[in-house]
């Protein structure tokens, strides 16, 4: 199996944004962590992960 790393995580609260390795993306809304989550994944050729507290993170594909 291969390794999964983590290349981004996307955030609506600024407590959760830590910065630093994975890039961190603070969004302003549900809409725009979607569409942030989404088109950083393609741009990558990733996947997006829903975290159980909404947040994302953008995976390379296994």
């Amino acid at each position: 199996m291969k390794r999964k790393d983590i290349l981004a995580y996307v955030t609506m609260d600024k407590n959760r944004y830590l910065g630093g390795k994975p890039l961190a993306l603070l969004a302003n809304d549900l809409e725009e962590m979607k569409s942030l989550s989404e088109d950083l994944a393609e741009a990558l050729k990733a996947d997006v992960c829903q975290l159980k507290n909404g947040d994302y993170l953008i995976i390379t594909r296994g």
